[in-house]
């Protein structure tokens, strides 16, 4: 039978930074030295005061035994040669070992737990054969003179200390797989986790930078166009200026309270300030009011409802806001003299319609354009791939430009990740 063994470092002192000893290793070792060479020590003496077979020069021979056993785990194969040395001199010296019989075991338990691989499958052999050879035929009154020649317990008790620490390598070799499995699989869930914050702070980040560009280039196109038409009248229309310079005002004070509510909500919650009255997004019921202003900036917007309403989330209710926003942003900076439309369906999915019968539009969204052109469009198809619907845009076959969006009726929606 071929024999395998795994013999990486799986001592317990090698087993990984998670095992703490209450004793130094070294130490261990040395006070477990000093405590057999003890015992061998008082074995000896003990023997030659009741006047049994021990010879004078065999009490050092004990002593250093078991001193032997203090580099046990660096070297233990040199240390069971030595101990295995001192047993044949203490039987060449015609000693009792039973003063041996500790430093015996503890020799060969280290060398199955601690040595080499040459050096296991030595004991494994060496244990197995005085199992077979001398261990079973004593047992059945075999052997003779042979067996009665021989250390036959100390052989005997020397293979099951071997047979003892195999057992015990085994367990630390499986111990030191299943720390190695339990941190591969930390390092994997830790991994994961830090994706899944990227992807997150990703997320936010795009939902951040749509809600920015919304916000500010609506407001800010509106107040261009109409700071560039009080400029135009104000020498002949005064009264026309003033107002067109109201509503910049006015434009203004609206992108202000918005940039707000956009920064409460990325302040964090413990800076003591309340963010809950800024926290009002728009929706579809805020369309009117949008068109109204876009009406007031110089495009004639019409808001026509179909279908029958029903009750719209936040989320969907501020991306259609928001494509309405800005589609009609589009239209006053790019359509020129135009009339514009924004058709709300309700049916099985919340459409939204924005178009409009001027010129320019398709040709700076789909030719040449300053850089930054169209990230408009973009961010509208982001929001509304988020929600699991269908975005188009591009110019009509007769004349200026088409914006279409539908999302899916609540309650069909398709499963997502909250970003």
């Amino acid at each position: 039978m071929r024999l395998r063994m795994r013999l990486a470092p799986a001592t317990a002192e090698r087993a990984g930074p998670r095992i703490r000893h209450l004793i130094p290793p070294r130490a261990a070792d040395a006070m477990i030295a000093v405590a057999v060479a003890a015992l061998g020590l008082a074995s000896g003496l003990g023997a030659r005061a009741q006047h049994e077979q021990m010879p004078l020069a065999a009490i050092p021979v004990l002593t250093a035994m078991g001193l032997a056993l203090y580099p046990r785990r660096r070297y233990p194969a040199a240390v069971l040669g030595a101990v295995a040395a001192g047993v044949v001199t203490l039987i060449a010296l015609g000693a009792a070992l039973g003063g041996s019989f500790l430093a015996v075991l503890v020799a060969c338990y280290s060398a199955a737990v601690h040595g080499s691989r040459r050096l296991v499958i030595g004991l494994v052999t060496a244990a197995v054969a005085a199992v077979v050879l001398i261990g079973i035929p004593q047992s059945f009154g075999f052997g003779g003179s042979v067996i009665h020649a021989i250390p036959v317990p100390t052989i005997l008790a020397a293979a099951g200390a071997a047979l003892f620490g195999l057992l015990i390598r085994s367990q630390f070799s499986a111990r030191t797989a299943q720390l190695t499995v339990m941190a591969e699989r930390a390092e994997w869930a830790t991994a994961q986790r830090d994706q899944e914050a990227r992807r997150a702070t990703l997320a936010e980040r795009l939902r951040i930078a749509r809600e920015l560009h919304d916000i500010v280039a609506h407001h800010v196109s509106v107040i261009v166009i109409q700071a560039q038409g009080a400029q135009r009248v104000v020498g002949r229309e005064p009264d026309r200026a003033r107002q067109a310079m109201a509503d910049v005002e006015r434009t203004a004070r609206t992108a202000l309270e918005e940039m707000r509510r956009m920064l409460g909500l990325l302040r964090s919650p413990d800076e003591g300030e309340d963010t809950g009255s800024l926290d009002v997004a728009h929706g579809v019921a805020d369309i009117a009011a949008l068109a109204d202003r876009m009406t007031g900036a110089g495009v004639a917007v019409t808001v026509r409802t179909t279908g029958e309403p029903f009750s719209v989330p936040e989320d969907i209710g501020l991306t259609v806001y928001r494509i309405a926003q800005e589609a009609l942003t589009n239209v006053l900076k790019h359509a020129g003299p135009a009339h514009a439309e924004v058709h709300v369906h309700y049916g099985d999915h919340l459409e939204i319609t924005v178009t409009d019968d001027g010129r320019g539009a398709a040709a700076v969204l789909t030719g040449a354009a300053p850089t930054g052109a169209g990230r408009g469009t973009t961010g509208m198809r982001e929001r509304v791939a988020m929600l699991g619907g269908r975005f188009t845009a591009g110019p009509r076959p007769g004349g200026g430009f088409r914006v279409h969006a539908a999302i899916p009726r609540p309650g069909t929606l398709p499963a997502r990740g909250k970003s």
